[in-house]
């Protein structure tokens, strides 16, 4: 009996479904003729060398309801334009009410100038400067007291009366250069053909400078030297070839010395050299020749040392090539030192076509002082390094146009470094960068400024090192591609950053890399801000996986403009 009440149930169902008719599907449009793809065509987890239109209305056969593009909500979908550089995270929905999700595409459009050194991001130049107009601010210039008759000489201006101390920007001009003055400071070159005195102009200031000639011929040096030599102040020299100071020897220039060294001319240093200048005599060294560069100093062996304050360096790193391929800029450096020590206080360094500071297991301790216009600002390895009240700016220059040269202010390899109240501005790659090497090292950043960087304020690394250690504490990020990036990494990379802002990027804060390697370390973020932003005031896309790692980065007390799900800890700024 009860097979047969089955029975009947089954025949009335069968006859029931069949007298219902079929469900009604929803028929495809047809393709957008001004979309480039359809989501079909579109390939998860791939780069595009450009950007394009995608038709998002349909999706494996079936209707898309919705989608979400980088986390906002679009419906109906229709065509999206996918054409800015950056990176797309696209989920697609085809039912009315799911919350699964039909589809997930990543994707990254290249900018078609900068390819693979941007991956994922959009494409950064610096906003630059804001003028000021000039007030009662002091005006402290620093030249050459007395120079050779005809000769073109570099001129340093500093607003409020020292490196660091002023915010201001202004328009320089002297002797016919046009030049820029940021942060307080600015260099330019006066020619030796000028009538003196020259006017140094900034808005409604005007300054007359004033040099004398040396009279006598100069004191020609070079060779090896046999016997420690002092030149006494306001002496005139010309290295005329290489110069050799081997160990045991010292070599002294007075205070308002002025040396010429020739194109392509090295001073090899196994002893001492020391430039000892002061307060309002400073000592000059550049090329013989205002249009060419002379090499550099090269310091090797345990004894080899240099000191220099109040003192202007120009015009160097002429070599390049197998013997000068140093680190990342490939060129020589005006100070080269292995295992020897580095002092520089009080010291200019401006318009090297090389680098300025290449170390090898040495020591640098270096305050006061400006590096301006150079491939780079240097790359120190395996050294202890103190930097105080120093600026980094314009690397090659402060022009708005896109170099991949690695144009970093400073690289740090497996160093212990100390910075503080410094400044790195203008530079096409990174502002400070700090990786590689298998080691790891310690760096620690105070009170200083990253500004106007093409791609990272300070840009963190370490491969495969063991215990590296970064901490940035009381730090400003402002106008950079990315404010600061923890990248490439092992899980003994720990970064510490505290009581830092990060003001109007492209990224505020990143965990990840745009190069394809692990990233494994741990990112501390702790009563800080990361506020207007232009992408992200907080980011962490890992290029390796296609991911938002959400477990190496974590927040206490700080702030953001905008809401990120991930990181429900984040507080908003209205």
């Amino acid at each position: 009996m009860k097979l047969l009440q089955t029975f009947i149930c089954l025949v009335v169902l069968l006859l029931l479904l069949g007298g219902c008719d079929p469900p009604e599907v929803q028929p495809l449009p047809d393709p957008d003729p001004h979309a480039d793809l359809v989501l079909d065509e579109l390939v998860d987890k791939q780069s595009y060398a450009e950007g394009m239109s995608v038709d998002c209305r349909y999706f494996k056969g079936a209707v898309t309801k919705r989608i979400s593009l980088n986390g906002q909500k679009i419906s109906p979908p229709a065509t999206q334009d996918l054409r800015f550089p950056g990176y797309y995270h696209l989920e697609v929905f085809t039912g009315e009410s799911s919350t699964q999700a039909a589809g997930i595409i990543r994707l990254v459009v290249l900018d078609p100038e900068r390819g693979q050194a941007e991956w994922g991001l959009p494409p950064w130049t610096p906003k630059g400067v804001e003028f000021s107009s000039i007030g009662a601010q002091q005006v402290r210039t620093l030249f050459p007291g007395t120079i050779p008759t005809g000769a073109t000489f570099p001129l340093i201006v500093l607003i409020d009366g020292e490196l660091t101390h002023s915010l201001d920007n202004f328009e320089g001009e002297a002797g016919g250069n046009s030049f820029l003055i940021k942060r307080g400071v600015g260099s330019t070159w006066i020619s030796g053909d000028k009538s003196f005195p020259v006017s140094l102009n900034i808005g409604s200031r005007s300054l007359a400078l004033e040099t004398e000639s040396f009279t006598d011929p100069p004191l020609e040096l070079g060779g090896t030297m046999s016997a420690s030599r002092t030149f006494p102040a306001g002496s005139y020299v010309h290295i005329t070839e290489d110069l050799f100071i081997p160990s045991g020897i010292s070599l002294s220039f007075g205070e308002a010395s002025f040396i010429e060294v020739d194109p392509q001319v090295n001073i090899h240093l196994e002893g001492s050299l020391l430039f000892e200048g002061k307060e309002g005599y400073l000592i000059t060294l550049t090329c013989s020749d205002p249009e060419r560069y002379w090499g550099g100093v090269i310091g090797s062996g345990p004894e080899n040392q240099l000191e220099a304050s109040h003192a202007i360096f120009a015009r160097s790193g002429y070599h390049s090539g197998p013997a000068y391929d140093w680190g990342h800029a490939h060129r020589q450096a005006l100070f080269f030192s292995e295992n020897g020590n580095l002092s520089v206080d009080h010291c200019y360094m401006i318009d090297h076509i090389g680098q300025v500071f290449y170390t090898e297991s040495a020591r640098l301790d270096l305050g006061y002082s400006l590096i301006q216009r150079a491939k780079t600002g240097g790359q120190l390895n395996g050294s202890q390094v103190q930097i105080e009240h120093s600026i980094f700016t314009d690397f090659p220059d402060d022009s708005k146009d896109y170099r991949d040269q690695d144009n970093d202010a400073l690289y740090l390899i497996e160093c212990v470094a100390d910075i503080s109240y410094s400044v790195f501005m203008y530079a096409k790659d990174d502002g400070l960068d700090s990786g590689g090497g298998s080691v790891g090292g310690q760096v620690s950043v105070r009170h200083t400024r990253f500004e106007s960087i093409f791609h990272e304020g300070a840009a963190l690394s370490g491969g495969n090192s063991q215990g590296k250690y970064q901490q940035f504490i009381h730090c400003l990020f402002q106008d950079c591609g990315q404010g600061l990036e923890l990248g490439f990494s092992s899980s003994q990379h720990q970064v510490e950053v505290d009581s830092c802002s990060f003001i109007k990027n492209g990224i505020g804060i990143r965990y990840g890399d745009c190069y394809v390697y692990p990233n494994n370390g741990y990112l501390s973020v702790s009563n800080s801000e990361s506020l207007e932003n232009i992408s992200y005031d907080v980011w962490n896309m890992d290029r390796e996986d296609w991911i938002a790692d959400t477990s190496h980065m974590e927040f206490r007390n700080v702030w953001v403009t905008t809401p990120n799900p991930m990181y429900p800890q984040l507080k908003i700024r209205e």
